[in-house]
């Protein structure tokens, strides 16, 4: 056997000699260093192009640069002569009617809190909400009822086909929606503005736009990032863009063109402009083959006269009162504020790059086919900027690559002299060596500009990485460009229409609109920014309070004000810690045991995950630090607290530790998905309303008046871990409660949860047809049900 080994390795090992030694040889040498000349002759062409494009780019931002600067000094000479209203000026104008558009698909994370937050920030009283649903999104749709059936403002526009199609397609659906309405009450609006659900607005911009409304058919105000963590490169990215997007070259351009491209959000029209819209595409007024609306209908605008303008407006705004030194009064302090809508821009690249291509295969690429080059020398101009990051972005990825490449070869020659002798990829001596030193300079400008209007929009510690930063947009941006091309020209070959690219939305907690991250949210600030209640009814409950007491989310449960998922979000806000969607039967038993159960009925909490050496523990109410601490020395590992709906606990403490009551019920889950007669998403909803009725036996008896709120936390500190049972006992023997409540609290309290058949059916999941089914295949499902 060694012999046959032996003969077959003869021949490889041959062959291997015989490679080794084509290796060696002068002829191998010379095809290496052909190769690598031709590569670096590739590579000295493509650092031309390179230089040469970006100085044509650079020469174009600097020329913007240059026009800013010059307009800036004109306007700072002629500021005594221009007519700027006032703050107090703008408060005193009457006020004229809007209607505000908001297009929503998929956003019930953030569209309550968007509309709560500005009906109970914006100073201005005559305006309505219009948001735009679609009626296969289920959840939105949910959330924005409930707001429309407290708040008389806001109404429900819904789109009549299934989402997603084009925001422009959704806005044009809220457009006939407010016909309607003007139909209906016999009054017509003055404007109608547009924003999106993500958007914090400044509490002076519908005043701003009142003051401007008669000077122009569109305003635009500015749009700037949230704040983020100074080093979130990406999140940071857009402050950096937008701060001088909208403090420079926004400026320039409506100033030399007298045209002002929408940006989506923070911008008005006139009625009367809609309506010739509407008049010119068939009740159609934006364009549904344009992912990029707003671009859109800014040069619509334009190609019909209308005026545009770019409004930014600094608005006096009281911060705090003080005593006077001298009298007996109060002294208002007071700071300029940019009047602009905020909003919280992506923080994951993948993300951020989806959202850009957007923009890119919308402005770019659709614009291009769409508009063309239409207008004077000065609006093709700034088409051309528009566009060219078409091929810039590309461009400078090009050039990141090339110095790296250089950089490489510089430290391989210099460690290894031998390998060096390639010529440099430019001639120092020729004319392009030039341009690239003056393209260095561009990037300096470049690089201070950035810092100018990054510093001053947001402050100093976010100018410190803003020139890395650019190096991330510059990385996003190939990206974005790479992405959009590939879908136009998917969408040039097979036709596919272009449809909303749905971007992920966060929307800031009230501490961080309101810059008091350091301080609490009061709970029932927290409930009416969620959306769960209006002023009015929190009112109502603080008078009930004041009469008997009880702790305010409690009280608001008890007369059903709120749900219980309304008070783990405002507890969230209140508190700052997360609020979770809580299944107690998904929970394994190993991680209940973490937190056993005499310990979880204790703190009336339970363990549902763990990570990193840390237990997470659900809990319905806050817990007090003393008891915070003793909840984490009693499991003996790190304790990370997120609220969940009291139901979900109560429920949990009474079944995930033992399932025997339950068990059939989740079998019947079980069948009904393997017989795809219940989808995933319809599972969670059947089992939250299971779990919905659960109420803890406390509270039960605070509810009927059996025993005050005080008397009961009293009683339960002394028992500690008693059951349901044993408080019932000691609180009798106490004679805190009679018998006959005791009786009814427990009955409501140990009913067994509903069943899952009844509750699918109840819910509209489970037809007719599919009783029929599940009768011809598990019949004992129905008998049990």
């Amino acid at each position: 056997m060694s012999l046959e080994l032996a003969a077959m390795a003869m021949p490889i090992t041959a062959q291997l000699g015989e490679m080794g030694a084509y290796f060696a040889s002068d002829a191998f040498k010379e095809t290496i260093e052909t190769s690598t000349r031709a590569y670096w002759t590739g590579l000295s062409w493509l650092t031309a192009y390179a230089a040469v494009a970006i100085f044509i780019s650079s020469t174009d931002d600097a020329f913007l640069d240059l026009y800013y600067w010059v307009l800036t000094g004109q306007r700072v000479l002629t500021q005594p002569f221009r007519y700027v209203p006032s703050t107090k000026k703008l408060h005193e104008m009457p006020q004229k009617k809007f209607a505000v558009m908001v297009p929503a698909w998929q956003e019930s994370d953030v569209i309550v809190r968007m509309l709560m937050n500005t009906l109970s920030t914006m100073d201005y009283a005559r305006f309505d909400i219009y948001v735009g649903v679609y009626p296969n999104d289920p959840a939105t749709i949910a959330e924005v009822d409930a707001v429309v059936k407290r708040e008389p403002r806001v109404f429900k526009a819904t789109v009549g086909h299934d989402g997603p199609t084009s925001k422009a397609d959704c806005l044009n659906w809220i457009i006939a929606e407010i016909g309607r309405q003007e139909i209906a009450s016999g009054e017509e609006y003055d404007a109608i503005l547009m924003q999106d659900s993500e958007d914090v607005i400044h509490p002076m911009s519908f005043k701003v736009v009142n003051a401007w409304l008669d000077r122009a058919d569109m305003i635009q105000l500015p749009v700037l990032s949230m704040p983020r963590k100074w080093n979130a490169l990406v999140a940071c990215h857009y402050m950096d863009e937008f701060a001088e997007w909208h403090g420079k070259d926004l400026i320039a351009r409506s100033h030399m063109t007298d045209l002002v491209p929408s940006a989506g959000v923070a911008t008005a029209f006139s009625r009367r402009s809609i309506a010739m819209l509407c008049e010119e595409r068939d009740n159609l007024p934006f364009n549904t083959d344009s992912l990029t609306e707003d671009y859109d209908i800014g040069h619509r605008f334009y190609e019909a006269g209308l005026k545009s303008a770019f409004v930014r407006y600094w608005a006096k705004m009281p911060v705090s009162e003080r005593e006077a030194v001298f009298g007996n009064h109060t002294v208002t302090k007071y700071r300029r504020e940019l009047v602009a809508t905020r909003e919280f821009f992506p923080d994951k690249a993948s993300i951020s790059i989806r959202q850009k291509s957007r923009w890119m295969l919308g402005i770019s690429f659709m614009g291009w086919k769409q508009l063309g080059w239409i207008g004077p020398a000065a609006h093709r101009y700034f088409l051309y900027r528009d566009r060219k990051a078409i091929w810039t972005a590309p461009t400078g990825m090009l050039a990141y690559a090339i110095v790296f490449q250089s950089a490489l070869y510089w430290g391989i020659a210099t460690a290894v002299p031998s390998l060096g002798g390639l010529p440099p990829l430019i001639d120092p001596e020729s004319w392009l060596w030039g341009i690239v030193l003056i393209n260095f300079v561009f990037l300096v400008n470049r690089v201070v500009h950035r810092l100018i209007f990054t510093g001053a929009q947001h402050g100093l510690k976010y100018a410190v990485l803003a020139p890395v930063r650019m190096i991330v947009a510059n990385y996003i941006g190939f990206m974005a460009a790479w992405r959009a091309t590939r879908r136009y020209l998917w969408h040039m070959i097979s036709g596919v229409k272009l449809t909303w690219d749905k971007t992920a939305h966060a929307y800031p907690s009230l501490a961080e609109i309101n810059g008091t991250a350091e301080q609490k949210t009061r709970l029932g600030e927290a409930l009416i920014f969620w959306g769960a209640l209006n002023q009015d009814t929190l009112d109502a409950a603080l008078d009930a309070q004041a009469q008997r007491y009880r702790p305010l989310g409690l009280l608001l449960l008890d007369r059903g004000d709120i749900t219980d998922e309304h008070l783990a979000n405002g507890f969230s806000e209140h508190t700052g810690l997360p609020a979770i969607a809580l299944d107690p039967l998904k929970t394994p038993a190993e991680t209940l045991e973490r937190l056993p159960r005499d310990l979880a009925r204790r703190y009336q909490a339970m363990a549902y995950g763990r990570e990193n050496g840390a237990v997470h523990v659900a809990i319905g109410e806050p817990l007090k630090p003393e008891d915070a601490a003793a909840l984490e020395r009693a499991i003996g590992k790190p304790v990370k607290l997120a609220f969940a709906p009291m139901s979900d606990i109560t429920f949990g403490l009474a079944h995930a530790y033992d399932r025997s009551q339950v068990e059939k019920e989740a079998r019947t889950a079980r069948i009904l998905a393997r017989l795809n007669l219940i989808a995933p998403e319809e599972d969670t909803e059947i089992w939250k309303a299971i779990r919905r009725p659960s109420v803890r036996f406390a509270d039960l008896l605070v509810r009927r008046g059996a025993i005050s709120h005080d008397n009961l936390r009293t009683a339960q500190d002394r028992l500690g871990a008693a059951s349901d049972e044993q408080l019932g006992h000691d609180l009798i023997e106490a004679g805190l409660i009679d018998q006959a409540d005791h009786d009814a609290a427990m009955l409501a309290a140990s009913r067994p949860p509903a069943g899952y058949i009844r509750t699918a059916r109840r819910l509209g999941y489970l037809k007719d047809h599919d009783i029929e089914v599940l009768a011809e295949r598990h019949a004992e499902l129905l008998e049990d049900a």
